[in-house]
C-alpha cells in the first residue's frame, strides 16, 4: 500500500513541515503538491541572488523508512553532489544516516544548503564532501578493469620520472566484465615483480608501465586527448601496432590507469580506458594453524557432490596439494549437488574439479588419477593409486562405497596414515563423519566395524547406512525423501572441519572420533541438527609402525629361499 494512504498522518505532517518552512524561508517558492499516478511529488524552486534552482522531491514508495529523493526538475547536473549527469542531489540526509524521524523539509533544507555554497553566493561557503563511495560503487557501470596489486603499484612509484619498464597483463571475460591483471613488472629475465597467472584461460598482452614525472596528475578520463597529452608528457613515440593492442599502464603519485591504443585501419587511434582496482595485500583471514595445511599432502577418493564440496572447502581453507581419484563423467544431474557446473559437463570430474580448485588457488599442486578403485581395473594401475594413498599424509574416502573404503583403509593400515570418511544417510536425514588416527584409533575398518555395531545397538528400524546414488528414500504411499545440495553440503563442511583438525595435529577440537549429523528427524534422531557422538575402543590393527614377529620372520624366510643364509636374509 502507499506510504501516504496507509499513513496520512505522515503525509499530513509532511505538508505543515513543508508550509512552516515555505512561510518562513524566502528562498523557497512556488511550491507544488502533485501525483505522478499514485507517487507523490513535491516540486519547489530554490532562489539566491543571482541564481534559481528547479528542484522535484520524490517521496518513495518505502517512505518514511526511506528518504526523499531530490532531483534538478530540467533533468541537468547542477551539482558536483549529484549521481550522474541528471541524477539526485547527494544531501545531508542519505540511506546510510536516515532516521524515520526526518522529514522531506529537512531534505529541502540541506538542498538549499548545497546549492548556495556551491554557487559561492552571499550565504555560501565551501561544501565538504562526506559521500564515502565503495569500490564496488565506483566501478558500477564499469566493463574495463585492470586489477593493481599495491606491492607492484608502490615499487613502480618509486621509479625515477619519465622510466619505462615492461609489463605483463592477463585478461578475461567474466561477470558481465573484462577484467585485466597486472602479473609482472620488469623483462623476462630481470622481474621487478611478478605473480602467477590467476585465470588459466585468460589472455595475455605486454606493455609497458610509465613512471608519469612527479606533480603531474592525469588531466582527465582516459580518452584520446588525456592519452595524447601524457604521452607527449613522457616523450612516448605515438607508434601503435594494429594487433596486439599497444598498452600502457601509466602511473603517477597516487594511482594508475591503463590505456590501450589501437592503430585502425584507416589510420586513426581508439584508447580504451580501463578503471584500475588497487588491492592491498591479502588479509589473514583464516586461524594460523592453518599454515600447516599448505605443506600437507591430501587424498581424495570420490569426486562426487561430496567430495567436490570438501575439496573446494579444504583449498580455501590453505590446503594446497591433493591428489584426485575418480573415473566418472560429470552428467547434468549432477550439478544439482557438485561444486562443478556446466562447464565440465562430459569431462572426467576429477580432472574437472582440479581446474575449479585452481580458480580458487592458482598455485595449488593438484593430481589427478583417472582410476576405478574396487571396479574393474588393471591391478598395475589399482597398485599404483593404493601406493600413492600410502603416501599422502591424510586419505580422504568420499565415496561411502564399501570396495572403495576397503582399499583405502588397506593403503592407510599399511603406512600409518590418518584416514578420515563420510556418509550421507538416504533421504537426507543426516549423515555420519569419521575418522581414525595411529596412536589414537583402531584402523578404519575396525572403526568402521565399531560404527555399524553402534548403528545396529539402536534397535530402531531402518538402514541408514545404505547409500542410493540419488540420495533419496522410498517411504510407503508418501513422496521420497531426496538429499540436497544444502544437506551434502553440511556433512561435506562438518567432514572438512574434520580433516582441518587433523592435519594440524596437537589436540583436536573433537572429543569423539566419529559423529552421527541429524539433518531432519529420522532415525535416531529426534529433529534438525540432532548430533551423536561415537567413541571407539582400542588403537589396534595397524601395520606400519608395529615390529614384526622376528622369529616367524626367520621362519618365513628360511621357507621361501631355502638356499639362503637365513642370518644373512634376515638382515637384509
Amino acid at each position: 500500500m502507499i506510504w501516504w494512504v496507509s499513513d496520512p498522518d505522515r503525509g499530513l505532517s509532511e505538508r505543515l513541515e513543508i508550509a512552516r518552512l515555505e512561510q518562513s524561508a524566502d528562498w523557497l517558492q512556488n511550491v507544488r503538491w502533485r501525483l505522478d499516478g499514485l507517487k507523490l511529488l513535491l516540486d519547489f524552486e530554490i532562489v539566491d541572488a543571482h541564481s534559481r534552482w528547479r528542484l522535484t522531491m520524490h517521496y518513495p514508495e518505502f517512505f518514511p523508512s526511506i528518504p526523499p529523493l531530490v532531483f534538478n526538475a530540467d533533468g541537468e547536473r547542477i551539482s558536483g553532489h549529484q549521481y550522474g549527469q541528471s541524477g539526485e542531489l547527494c544531501l545531508e540526509y542519505r540511506p546510510d544516516n536516515w532516521e524515520i524521524t526526518c522529514t522531506g523539509s529537512m531534505m529541502i533544507e540541506s538542498a538549499h544548503r548545497l546549492l548556495v555554497g556551491e554557487s559561492g553566493g552571499s550565504h555560501g561557503q565551501e561544501v565538504i564532501s562526506v559521500h564515502a563511495v565503495s569500490e564496488g560503487q565506483r566501478l558500477r557501470g564499469t566493463y574495463l578493469r585492470l586489477v593493481i596489486p599495491e606491492e607492484a603499484l608502490r615499487l613502480m612509484q618509486l621509479l625515477e620520472d619519465d622510466n619505462q619498464i615492461p609489463i605483463e597483463i592477463e585478461e578475461h571475460l567474466y561477470g558481465e566484465a573484462a577484467v585485466a591483471h597486472l602479473t609482472a613488472v620488469g623483462t623476462s629475465d630481470k622481474r621487478m615483480w611478478q605473480q602467477g597467472k590467476p585465470v588459466s584461460t585468460s589472455s595475455n598482452y605486454k606493455g609497458t608501465a610509465i613512471r608519469v614525472r612527479r606533480g603531474l596528475t592525469f588531466p582527465g578520463p582516459a580518452n584520446e586527448e588525456t592519452l595524447a597529452f601524457i604521452l607527449e608528457a613522457v616523450c612516448v613515440v605515438e607508434e601503435y601496432p594494429e594487433w596486439p593492442p599497444a598498452t600502457y599502464l601509466l602511473v603517477d603519485d597516487a594511482t594508475a590507469w591503463l590505456a590501450m591504443a589501437v592503430r585502425k585501419a584507416e589510420g586513426g587511434v581508439r584508447v580504451y580506458g580501463y578503471a584500475t582496482f588497487v588491492i592491498g595485500p591479502d588479509q589473514q583471514r583464516l586461524p594460523v594453524a592453518n599454515s600447516t595445511l599448505a605443506d600437507k599432502r591430501i587424498a581424495l577418493i570420490g569426486c562426487g557432490s561430496l567430495g567436490s564440496r570438501t575439496a573446494a572447502m579444504l583449498v580455501r581453507s590453505g590446503a594446497r596439494s591433493l591428489e584426485l581419484f575418480d573415473d566418472d563423467i560429470l552428467t547434468p544431474g549432477n550439478l544439482v549437488r557438485n561444486e562443478l557446473d556446466w562447464r565440465g559437463v562430459g569431462a572426467h570430474k576429477a580432472k574437472v574439479l582440479r581446474a575449479r580448485l585452481r580458480e580458487i588457488a592458482p598455485n595449488a599442486n593438484i593430481a589427478v588419477q583417472i582410476v576405478n578403485l574396487g571396479g574393474q581395473e588393471s591391478s598395475e594401475w589399482t597398485a599404483t593409486a593404493l601406493e600413492t594413498l600410502s603416501k599422502c599424509d591424510l586419505i580422504i574416502d568420499a565415496t561411502a562405497d564399501a570396495t572403495v573404503f576397503g582399499l583405502a583403509a588397506a593403503a592407510a593400515r599399511f603406512r600409518g596414515r590418518a584416514m578420515i570418511w563420510a556418509e550421507i544417510f538416504s533421504g537426507g536425514i543426516g549423515g555420519i563423519v569419521a575418522r581414525s588416527r595411529p596412536g589414537h584409533d583402531p584402523s578404519p575398518d575396525l572403526a568402521r566395524r565399531q560404527i555399524l555395531t553402534w548403528c545396529e545397538d539402536k534397535n530402531v528400524e531402518w538402514e541408514p547406512l545404505s547409500i542410493h546414488v540419488d540420495y533419496g528414500v522410498s517411504r510407503t504411499d508418501q513422496p521420497p525423501l531426496i538429499a540436497d545440495d544444502a544437506d551434502v553440503s553440511v556433512i561435506a563442511g562438518h567432514l572438512a572441519r574434520l580433516a582441518i583438525d587433523t592435519l594440524r595435529g596437537g589436540g583436536s577440537q573433537f572429543p569423539a572420533p566419529a559423529y552421527a549429523i541429524g539433518l531432519a528427524e529420522g532415525w535416531i534422531f529426534t529433529a534438525p541438527f540432532d548430533t551423536h557422538p561415537i567413541t571407539y575402543t582400542g588403537t589396534d590393527g595397524w601395520v606400519g609402525g608395529s615390529s614384526p614377529d622376528e622369529s616367524k620372520l626367520k621362519e618365513l624366510v628360511s621357507l621361501l629361499f631355502p638356499e639362503q643364509d637365513q642370518d644373512a636374509s634376515c638382515s637384509v
